[in-house]
């Protein structure tokens, strides 16, 4: 059942790729730089975060810079997108009340223009690889199977949070605040190996394997261990059928909570 509900939102490509469209269009529409901003804000934040606790903690910012953006723009891809599909279904009424479409395809298009975001932002990353004399290893080979297993994942949440906004109303603020405690408590600011106290809650925390994929193919110029790798698979995977599960089993409800 779950196979054929992706299977019918896939085959209403026209109407996604209208939505994934709309999704670009709402967020520049009207600003004079339009989609230049999808890449002036990721380099802005790069500049006033990275250089800023480089030179607080005293550490190289060229090592610091890379690291810092490889696990912000994951960092930054699972909490953007997923709090943008959260209103997904309620943002969107009309197309689940009065326009016969699957419903799939509307937490499916935030989930595609989030990664075409995440895709773009790994080009600035290589951009800045190079501008800060970053090493390129055999390593990177990984990074593909990385960031389709970092997708998975961000589908999963996606679906889970559309659902949860549709049933609770408040849902969308709580996840706001836990992914901005979120940030704080994941070793993107701060690196684990040298955090102290900090460093147990890395241990624990869900998204640290999925920063490691990035992390360190491009900032350590190694493989990520088989164990962060399976982790990540498992809990991308276990997220994505229990989300989806979750939707295609609630979708017929939703009618009646718009």
């Amino acid at each position: 059942m779950i196979v054929s509900d992706f299977r019918e939102a896939l085959a209403y490509r026209d109407f996604l790729g209208y939505l994934v469209r709309q999704q670009f269009h709402q967020r520049y529409h009207g600003s004079a730089l339009g989609l230049l901003w999808a890449v002036l804000y990721p380099l802005l934040t790069f500049v006033s975060l990275a250089f800023v606790f480089s030179y607080v903690n005293n550490w190289d910012v060229r090592d610091y810079g890379v690291y810092f953006f490889s696990g912000y723009i994951v960092w930054n891809f699972i909490a953007n997108t997923t709090q943008g599909a959260a209103d997904a279904i309620t943002g969107q009424a009309s197309f689940v009340t009065s326009v016969r479409v699957p419903k799939l395809v509307l937490p499916l298009a935030f989930a595609i223009a989030g990664a075409i975001d995440f895709l773009l932002n790994c080009a600035i990353l290589a951009v800045l690889m190079a501008l800060l004399g970053a090493r390129f290893s055999l390593a990177l080979l990984v990074t593909p199977a990385s960031v389709l297993i970092i997708c998975v994942f961000v589908l999963g949440l996606s679906l889970i949070a559309a659902v949860a906004q549709v049933f609770f109303r408040d849902f969308k603020f709580l996840l706001s605040s836990a992914f901005f405690l979120g940030f704080f408590l994941s070793p993107i600011l701060w690196k684990a190996e040298t955090a102290g106290p900090l460093a147990m809650v890395a241990a624990v925390n869900p998204v640290v394997p999925f920063l490691r994929l990035v992390q360190w193919p491009v900032w350590k110029g190694v493989v990520p261990d088989p164990s962060v790798f399976g982790i990540a698979s498992a809990v991308a995977l276990a997220t994505l059928i229990g989300g989806a599960a979750l939707f295609v089993r609630t979708q017929r409800r939703f009618y009646y909570y718009l």
